[in-house]
């Protein structure tokens, strides 16, 4: 991560995403604070549409992207490409999201939300572009290469396919019925896009956080090419025949892929050397419980399709939660303090290092902030969660209350972080 003292205009690109991230995290909450009655109906309601791609695009991704102009570097030991890239795509997304956002709240089809989503993914093509030549700059390939290029292509799909379904709107031009692509849609953000990249970059940062002396990569590539294989027989099966048992089988080779992660975490956590684990990675464990519940409900959502019960709807609903605003945003919460504090510490302090003593990147944000904002986070579980399965509108309402509390403490200490002043505490 020392790119950052090297290249000072990589630290301002990762942060200015980080910074819109967590302003479209605070958003995100408000919006559903004002969207509390559309969490008891169909997920194509236009609100939760729109909180599902702030969600999906302004938190999630953002915070991707700009985590992986610094991370990505570090994952396959190169620079990156180009720093030009990375902010004419970060010119492309914002308006790009704000425009699909606000169309699919107003629900209005038409050129505006055809020009954020061609935007969207002129943003995207680009950053998978800087991806893959800064991974044609190394030399020997990991399996961590193959999860974050296999990832942005996903990603690049995802859009591009979201893109077509915004054109269906108003030009006929998938013969089957909208909901039906809009699955696809869904699986290749959620399993193709986030999945990948986060097995990815995590499975290079958990060990080197965990001071791991794990090492082997077999889990890994098994964990690859199992998730792999299931998304595209799951794209291809449900393309042509919508769920059937064969979705099961599927099914159940993706979550074998993921069991395979986890086992390989697990590895890491038993092989550590630095004994305390910290409130960052404790959220970020957390997030692994979420990811399984939210694994747990797919073969509901598959029975109950097959029987053409409504709770299809239901648990597809919840099933989204938990992976949105449960798995990835848990994950998020917790690494942002593991990996910003780090990147404002080499830009603060790395030259100071050896010649004065100075705070450690843990003690640039504020610990008690943290420890709210995971309470709080914690709340919105257990509310918000059951308050949708329930249709409980007092427990959605306290959840969501929760949530934005959660936003305002998490700005807060990312502003905290990043306009900490260089202390020191004496000459070594």
């Amino acid at each position: 991560m020392s790119s950052v003292k090297q290249n000072p205009g990589l630290y301002k690109i990762v942060v200015t995403h980080y910074v819109f991230a967590a302003f479209c995290f605070l958003i995100l909450s408000v919006m559903m604070l004002f969207s509390v009655n559309a969490f008891t109906g169909h997920y194509f309601h236009p609100q939760i549409l729109a909180i599902t791609h702030m969600a999906a695009l302004g938190w999630g991704t953002m915070v991707i992207l700009g985590a992986s102009y610094q991370l990505i570097p570090v994952v396959l030991e190169t620079e990156l490409y180009s720093e030009k890239l990375a902010w004419i795509s970060l010119g492309f997304f914002l308006p790009g999201l704000l425009a699909l956002v606000y169309s699919f709240w107003v629900f209005v089809p038409g050129v505006h939300m055809q020009c954020g989503a061609v935007l969207l993914m002129l943003a995207v093509i680009l950053f998978t572009v800087n991806v893959y030549l800064t991974g044609k700059r190394k030399k020997q390939q990991t399996i961590q290469e193959d999860f974050i290029f296999s990832a942005c292509l996903c990603l690049c799909f995802t859009v591009a396919l979201g893109t077509a379904l915004v054109f269906n709107f108003t030009i006929p031009i998938f013969p089957q019925d909208h909901l039906h692509f809009l699955k696809l849609h869904a699986h290749l953000g959620l399993v193709g896009w986030f999945l990948l990249m986060l097995i990815g970059v995590s499975s290079k940062l958990v060990p080197m956080f965990l001071v791991s002396s794990y090492q082997k990569t077999r889990l890994l590539t098994a964990s690859y090419y199992l998730i792999v294989i299931a998304l595209l027989l799951f794209l291809v099966d449900s393309y042509f025949f919508g769920l059937t048992f064969r979705t099961y089988v599927i099914f159940a080779v993706g979550a074998a892929g993921i069991a395979c992660y986890f086992m390989f975490i697990l590895k890491c956590l038993r092989s550590r050397l630095r004994k305390h684990i910290d409130l960052p990675m404790l959220s970020s464990f957390l997030s692994f419980i979420l990811l399984k519940i939210a694994i747990m409900i797919v073969p509901f959502i598959i029975y109950f399709h097959l029987k053409n019960n409504p709770a299809t709807v239901r648990f597809s609903v919840i099933y989204g939660e938990f992976m949105l605003l449960g798995w990835i945003t848990s994950l998020i919460l917790g690494q942002t303090f593991k990996t910003l504090p780090f990147i404002v510490w080499v830009k603060r302090y790395e030259h100071l290092t050896g010649k004065f003593k100075t705070p450690m990147p843990a003690d640039l944000y504020a610990n008690n902030l943290l420890k709210a904002q995971t309470i709080s986070f914690i709340i919105f579980c257990l509310a918000f969660m059951p308050g949708c399965y329930f249709m409980t509108i007092p427990l959605i309402y306290i959840g969501v209350a929760a949530l934005v509390v959660t936003a305002i403490l998490y700005i807060t200490n990312v502003f905290i972080v990043l306009f900490h002043k260089t202390i020191t505490y004496g000459k070594l």
